[in-house]
């Protein structure tokens, strides 16, 4: 499959690449860039969606109109006696599930190649091209990009192995749970009233939903990550023109990515790209670092320069925003840091600026606001200390 799925990415790159758009720039979506890329995510959805309606057509009606095809297979346990077992049906299912995955694989390459080509990403002239195309075919595969863990930074801090397996599983298993739940609550609140063929055909709209859904999230993935690079790059000079002779920020910096990670739980592109940038931009020493956690970041940020303060906050939230999708999780941090600091946003500023940039809009108002209140931090400070 992987020797495939890149053959054909490759096939598509290698046709002419053209686009509207000026090499290595950043350019505000407009109109027909907007629609074209909704035509691409409504057909791609669609394709999917007819890929797991055939598939369950052509998984059950065999077994329906030929019985005799798919005899059951008797195993003899202790205590049990004979078990049938549809081992016939089983190897046949499984069988069907290759040539559903080399569909869908087309339909998702093509439709990251074909929104990577309408927003004009990446440019032949950009110094990371080679880079962004294959973090496209990742994107394609649906594979999750883990060079982060290359400079210390660990998203499951704090959590055991197997409780992170656990998670990694459910998520992958959640069409077939969701089958299997569907099937059973049907089976118990009408019983014999509907067929056992009418309930084996709930899977039509199961794997159809899932199959839209993920190349739905695929499609999001691709948008997200061709909108993050130019904007990595601007917060990268912003802050390195702020700071690069602020010690402190320079030192707690890994912390605040270690602390973006943590509060995402997941290795995203686009934070590996936003830590590699400052890294490098800072020749910040990585090797040995020591993983705090989440409470521990946030009191030491509380002893740092109400400056090193403001490049902190905007940091922290540039990379929240940064993958395209703000949860509870980052409300949940939001509330924390009001307890703390004297913060001039609020929720509805961070999902404002979480739509501009999935928008295409850029973060212009993110780098151009005033975080934190100064003033506010000073008078915070001495009550503390008063106290």
């Amino acid at each position: 499959m992987g020797y495939f799925a890149l053959t054909y990415f490759n096939k598509l790159v290698n046709q002419k690449h053209q686009s509207e758009n000026e090499p290595n720039s950043f350019h505000l979506l407009d109109d027909k860039e907007i629609k074209a890329i909704r035509k691409i995510k409504f057909w791609a959805m669609l394709k999917a969606a007819c890929c797991g309606i055939l598939g369950v057509f052509v998984l059950y009606m065999p077994y329906y109109l030929f019985p005799s095809f798919f005899p059951d297979t008797y195993i003899n346990i202790p205590w049990f006696g004979s078990i049938p077992i549809p081992l016939v049906f089983s190897i046949y299912g499984m069988l069907l599930i290759i040539p559903e995955l080399y569909m869908l694989t087309i339909i998702n390459l093509n439709a990251v190649y074909k929104i990577a080509k309408v927003c004009g990403y990446p440019s032949k002239s950009d110094p990371h091209y080679e880079k962004h195309l294959k973090d496209l075919y990742h994107v394609g595969m649906n594979q999750q990009s883990k060079e982060m863990a290359l400079y210390g930074i660990n998203p499951f801090a704090g959590w055991s192995k197997s409780y992170i397996l656990i998670v990694v599983w459910l998520n992958r298993l959640k069409g077939v749970i969701t089958n299997v739940l569907g099937k059973f609550i049907l089976s118990r609140v009408l019983g014999r009233i509907i067929l056992r063929y009418f309930i084996d055909m709930l899977g039509i709209v199961v794997y159809a939903f899932w199959n839209a859904r993920a190349t739905y999230h695929i499609i999001r993935e691709a948008k997200v990550r061709i909108m993050a690079p130019f904007l990595i790059q601007k917060i990268t000079d912003v802050l390195y023109e702020d700071f690069k002779a602020d010690e402190g920020f320079r030192e707690f910096l890994h912390n605040v990515l270690q602390l973006i990670a943590v509060v995402k739980r997941k290795y995203h592109h686009n934070h590996y790209l936003l830590v590699e940038e400052l890294i490098e931009q800072f020749e910040l020493n990585y090797q040995n670092k020591k993983v705090l956690t989440k409470q521990k970041i946030l009191e030491l940020a509380q002893n740092l320069k109400p400056k090193t303060q403001e490049g902190v906050a905007k940091l922290l939230i540039f990379g929240m925003l940064i993958d395209g999708h703000l949860s509870r999780k980052e409300r949940k941090i939001l509330e924390e840091l009001k307890e703390s600091y004297p913060i001039s946003y609020d929720w509805q500023n961070l999902k404002k600026w979480e739509a501009s940039f999935f928008n295409g809009e850029g973060l212009d108002e993110l780098f151009q606001a005033k975080i934190l209140n100064f003033e506010e931090t000073q008078i915070l400070k001495v009550e503390k200390n008063i106290d």
